[in-house]
């Protein structure tokens, strides 16, 4: 896409810039991880028995592996790679695992290898990419790097397809659909919750999705997580409690909190810009004056990706 300096309100274009070659590329994004997908690295070129060399291994803010997989341009079989070291990750838990605890120092918590992600990153894609991708569950992100050491970074849309309209006769073009995770579901989350429980999540849940149309839900086996391009707040449910605590992220560890509804994560817990939490519970007085409140802390969380 072209991107735009204005000076003294004139237009100056700036000029796309290569990387000489793709090593330059990892190198650069493994050491941003952390700030351009909220991932934690682990390692790169690690090299496996059987399944290759992997380019780069890394966990996200949910414990979910993630392997990640470059093109400084646009090439055939990446995916394909992808997909062979996402399999290793599968048949290999315990050497992940082990990976992990040596390359991150206090790592807490279970690795969800139910729910492994794959990760590419070049400039195009095809549209036999875009379907393989929809078919791996894989997320494609495509980068342009400009002369000023600037990067523009944004998701692939996935492929479209043709639908016919059997009373018509005419054809429109339309996204196909992900199939849903098979994760535990929302109602599995909240199975024997108490109904008031799942009253105040459904508030909360509507609210948080009407801040805006970009904002994503997806589950894992143990929250219910939104994101943009980043996750900005875990929620899980504590079903003995009857209580919901949300793990929440904030830019620069702060958060307006009047109200002192939350609490800091301790540093120690390693869980980089997830850094606070709050505790909810049911309200028979004042709940929407409280789910007001913790709307406002969530927005905030939201910002924190933008």
């Amino acid at each position: 896409m072209p991107l735009f300096r204005f000076e003294k309100g004139k237009a100056q274009r700036i000029r796309n810039k290569e990387f000489p070659n793709e090593i330059e590329l990892h190198k650069l994004i493994d050491r941003n991880l952390r700030e351009l997908f909220g991932l934690r690295y682990i390692k790169d070129e690690y090299i496996t028995d059987k399944h290759g060399r992997i380019e780069t291994l890394a966990i996200d803010e949910a414990n979910r592996p993630v392997v990640i997989e470059y093109k400084k341009n646009k090439e055939s079989g990446q995916l394909t790679q992808a997909n062979r070291y996402i399999t290793w990750v599968k048949q290999n838990p315990d050497s992940f695992e082990l990976l992990v605890r040596k390359n991150i120092s206090k790592f807490d918590g279970k690795i969800d290898f139910f729910n492994p992600r794959i990760i590419c990153f070049a400039q195009e894609y095809s549209i036999d990419d875009k379907c393989l991708a929809l078919a791996l569950n894989a997320e494609l992100w495509k980068y342009r790097y400009y002369e000023n050491d600037t990067m523009t970074i944004i998701r692939e849309e996935e492929p479209e397809q043709l639908i016919r309209n059997k009373s018509t006769g005419k054809t429109s073009i339309e996204k196909i659909k992900r199939e849903s995770r098979s994760a535990k579901s929302i109602e599995e989350h909240f199975e024997g919750a108490s109904e008031l429980l799942i009253g105040l999540f459904q508030k909360i849940n509507e609210r948080i999705l009407d801040i805006s149309a970009d904002i994503e839900i997806y589950t894992t086996n143990a929250e219910i997580i939104y994101k943009t391009s980043l996750n900005f707040a875990y929620l899980a449910v504590q079903k003995k409690n009857n209580a919901l605590r949300i793990l929440l992220r904030s830019e620069n560890g702060k958060l307006n909190d009047p109200l002192a509804l939350t609490e800091e994560i301790p540093k120690t817990h390693n869980y980089g810009k997830i850094t606070h939490q709050m505790h909810v519970s049911p309200r028979k007085d004042n709940e929407e004056e409280l789910i007001n409140d913790i709307i406002n802390i969530i927005s905030q969380s939201y910002t924190a990706t933008q």
